[in-house]
């Protein structure tokens, strides 16, 4: 698709469409669960939706989604040697994601594998597939470091709420504002005096 070519050039980024955020870097340098790379957002375009759009639909009928919202589409690209992104699920509770989309425009690199953890399943993805897969634990997965080369993947996640809902939870991922009155129901309930400890 000529849109990964536009999102280069400087000229793509001074039109200052909604919802559009340059390149930056993601660099969380743990590494089990980190990410090394480089990563812009695009709302919409034009090609990509029009590429897309039947294959979406196509996912979303067989297994009865109907999701309320959808994530900026997310480009991110690996460089070698030893950018990566560690074990992860897509869903969690300040980005409730149902079903994860990953497009990939090329496979000119070495290294970069998809691994979904909990099947035993490795795939070096090749230029022009295109995966959906669901966003929950069980698809938990990582990209291996790449070697050489640059990869590149292009990201969309559905949601089962509305993007108004997702932004009222963003609040919510500092886990003492959540997670410590659940987890103080769930111990006195089970546990009796045992508490948890969140500093």
């Amino acid at each position: 698709m000529e849109f990964f070519d536009k999102i280069e050039g400087d000229e793509y980024w001074e039109q200052g469409l909604p919802g559009n955020r340059k390149w930056i870097r993601e660099d969380y340098l743990d590494e089990d669960t980190g990410k090394k790379s480089r990563t812009c957002w695009v709302w919409s375009d034009p090609e990509v939706t029009a590429n897309l759009e039947e294959v979406i639909d196509s996912y979303l009928y067989h297994w009865n989604l109907d999701p309320k919202s959808r994530e900026d589409l997310r480009i991110t690209k690996f460089t070698g040697p030893g950018e990566f992104f560690g074990s992860h699920s897509d869903d969690t509770f300040a980005t409730p994601r149902t079903a994860s989309l990953v497009y990939y425009p090329n496979d000119d690199y070495e290294g970069g594998e998809l691994e979904f953890i909990h099947f035993g399943v490795t795939i070096k993805p090749k230029a022009g597939q295109l995966f959906m897969f669901p966003s929950g634990y069980s698809y938990e997965h990582k990209v291996h470091p790449v070697r050489s080369g640059t990869r590149i993947t292009m990201v969309c996640f559905f949601n089962e709420i509305t993007f108004d809902e997702r932004q009222d939870r963003q609040d919510l991922l500092d886990p003492k504002k959540y997670y410590q009155p659940q987890l103080e129901y769930v111990f006195d309930e089970t546990f009796g005096k045992i508490k948890p400890n969140i500093e």
